[in-house]
């Protein structure tokens, strides 16, 4: 039963044809072997670039890096959006980010991804996935829909922007988990801190801000206040600003939220007065 769900989900994703989704070429299925093959893609994948031994500076400049977030999430938001059914990946990390010559990027590994029926707004599974970039509401009920690859391409966004692994326990306490890390950054307002030292120059304070925005929605607590990925595209390109206004009840009033770290955030990034064409 599993291999027939995978052959059928893998060809299914095998008519899929995106530029910012590497080509499956073939696959291979025996038993509980799983092997997928695709393109070439010249320059690997994103987690060697991001965490290998590339030098004091990193090639990949600001400028680079949102490239890569920008085309990823088109990518995704073609799995999500552009089909029908339409396809949750289930494993967005940075190893399965691959680049090109030119650092476009193409989301690869289809090996877990899922078909989600028509009408269906959820399809419940065995938690799978990579530590660290899991939603927190899929790893604790096994609920799978596009919200947690909204998650986890929030994380993606935090490794892009600060040049740290997921979890790293080579760090100290306060700063093994990125996605708590960078919560508590955020709060305490060192945002400027956030930015990978290695990479130059650095991003210009109100455009990291407005990055940071995205990521803090993408990783919201309530799965459901996530924006879609073709509204993530939209905040990263500048066409729409990343932050939302809500009403909040007065004992949630009482507890850290994204919504309020977002609030300090828009703030600095100038919610009230933003010109977009300054983020283009």
């Amino acid at each position: 039963q599993a291999e027939q769900e995978f052959k059928v989900e893998v060809e299914a994703i095998g008519r899929v044809r995106h530029k910012h989704l590497a080509g499956l070429i073939g696959y291979c299925a025996e038993g509980p072997k799983r092997m997928l093959v695709y393109e070439f893609v010249e320059n690997g994948n994103l987690e060697q670039w991001l965490h290998g031994d590339v030098g004091p500076v990193s090639p990949l400049t600001w400028e680079t890096r949102l490239k890569i977030a920008i085309g990823t999430a088109k990518g995704i938001a073609y799995l999500h959006e552009g089909l029908e059914p339409k396809v949750v990946h289930r494993d967005i990390k940075s190893s399965n980010i691959l680049l090109d010559e030119k650092w476009n990027p193409k989301v690869s590994d289809f090996g877990m991804a899922k078909v989600l029926g028509s009408g269906s707004s959820y399809v419940t599974t065995r938690v799978m996935g990579t530590f660290g970039y899991v939603a927190p509401e899929y790893a604790s009920t096994g609920m799978l829909n596009e919200s947690s690859d909204i998650y986890s391409f929030g994380v993606l966004l935090m490794e892009l922007i600060s040049g740290r692994s997921p979890v790293d326990y080579n760090r100290p306490a306060g700063e093994v988990n990125l996605v708590e890390w960078f919560r508590g950054m955020v709060g305490s307002r060192r945002v400027e801190d956030l930015a990978d030292p290695r990479m130059a120059p650095a991003p210009a304070p109100r455009v990291l801000n407005r990055v940071l925005l995205v990521c803090l929605r993408c990783i919201d607590s309530d799965a459901h206040k996530r924006p879609k990925m073709g509204q993530i595209v939209h905040m990263l390109e500048g066409d729409e600003f990343p932050f939302r206004t809500e009403h909040r009840s007065p004992r949630a009033a009482h507890r850290p939220s994204t919504s309020a770290r977002t609030s300090l955030l828009a703030e600095k990034a100038g919610a009230d007065d933003a010109d977009k064409s300054t983020w283009r």
